[in-house]
């Protein structure tokens, strides 16, 4: 998956805003998640309390000024009901430029994304490594299984509360509105997790991670970044209907009773007319940048699972009408416990938050 960057290094798209893998999940199975251990390990003992590196005489000011607004950020947070707990009070330094690599994987002639299940968090549809080397590998394994293989990096990710997750040098080099989503977003993720529901828990955290940014820069820095994020939203939109549609045109034509070779050659043609004459005019250099990544199941399928629907959300949210976002979450939760899925229980807000006002 080739990492669509955005403000040096941004998360589009991508499971990271989140690598969201449970480090408990990570140690409990196979020698893969051994390995990634082993290095989260090594990259975790070198933390340092983010209170003790801001008083550095020799810290760049571009990260102690990002350190310093994670302070707001997380205060921010905290009045909004969020699981702040000791999530990013450490600092880890500078590194490989990325947090972890990722591989997502699927079948070369119909849009099924491969998973792979772990303890705690269930069932994900991409692997995450800490080192690039062991992720290429396992993408060469995959694709000489016959599979579609998209590979892309992380700059954050959620331990869903089983660790204190810290800031990782490479998140502070993002833009300030980039930087102050960023760990909203993975804060959402600590404070709800519906397990195996990859890419309802990535539409609910970027929906919850962008209202909430707003809220941020309207109260906390006077409206500033509000325009440049209106305009990545905005282009966001575009680029994910583009992506829908290229993907049910593949849906439609893996349907028909034809060949696999047939279907391999004119899912390549669809490919390169959505690429060259349908591709939305972009003024977000890196969203535009997506018009020349490699394109295939693999790579529509991941950027479709974390396209977010936020219409959904913001229905439910609005029809709930919380004081605060943890109480929305609050509020989903106890919904997921009464409905079979979680989508049902979003759906479900509406009728509660109808019953609350005739009450």
């Amino acid at each position: 998956m080739g990492h669509w960057t955005r403000g040096g290094g941004g998360r589009i798209f991508m499971p990271g805003h989140g690598w969201i893998l449970g480090l408990c999940a990570l140690m409990l199975s196979s020698c893969y998640s051994l390995q990634q251990a082993y290095w989260f390990n090594n990259a975790f003992n070198s933390r340092m309390p983010v209170e003790d590196v801001v008083q550095q005489s020799g810290l760049d000011e571009t990260t102690r000024r990002k350190l310093l607004l994670s302070r707001q950020v997380l205060a921010f947070a905290t009045e909004e009901g969020l699981n702040v707990d000791d999530a990013y009070q450490h600092y880890i330094p500078p590194g490989p430029g990325t947090v972890s690599y990722l591989v997502q994987a699927a079948e070369a002639d119909r849009l099924e994304l491969k998973t792979w299940w772990f303890p705690f968090v269930g069932r994900v549809p991409f692997l995450g490594f800490f080192n690039r080397d062991d992720r290429d590998t396992k993408a060469q394994e995959l694709r000489a299984a016959g599979l579609d293989v998209s590979l892309g990096t992380v700059g954050a990710f959620s331990s869903l509360g089983w660790f204190a997750d810290p800031i990782y040098d490479a998140m502070t080099k993002r833009r300030d509105e980039d930087f102050i989503q960023l760990l909203l977003h993975e804060l959402v993720h600590r404070s709800f997790w519906s397990k195996g529901s990859a890419a309802f828990n990535e539409n609910l955290a970027e929906f919850a991670s962008l209202h909430l940014a707003e809220i941020y820069l309207k109260t906390y820095r006077g409206g500033a970044g509000l325009a440049e994020l209106k305009i990545y939203k905005e282009e966001k939109e575009k680029l994910s209907q583009w992506i829908f549609a290229l993907r049910d045109a593949l849906k439609e034509l893996y349907s028909k009773p034809m060949d696999r070779d047939q279907k391999l050659k004119d899912k390549a043609a669809i490919i390169a007319s959505f690429r060259h004459d349908r591709f939305p005019e972009l003024k977000t250099r890196e969203l535009a940048a997506a018009r020349n990544r490699e394109w295939n199941n693999a790579s529509i399928l991941g950027a479709a699972l974390y396209a977010p629907d936020t219409e959904r959300f913001q229905k439910a949210f609005d029809c709930l009408n919380p004081e605060h976002m943890g109480d929305f979450l609050e509020a989903l939760r106890e919904a997921e416990d009464r409905t079979p899925t979680v989508d049902q229980a979003l759906d479900s807000l509406c009728s509660i938050g109808a019953e609350k006002e005739g009450a």
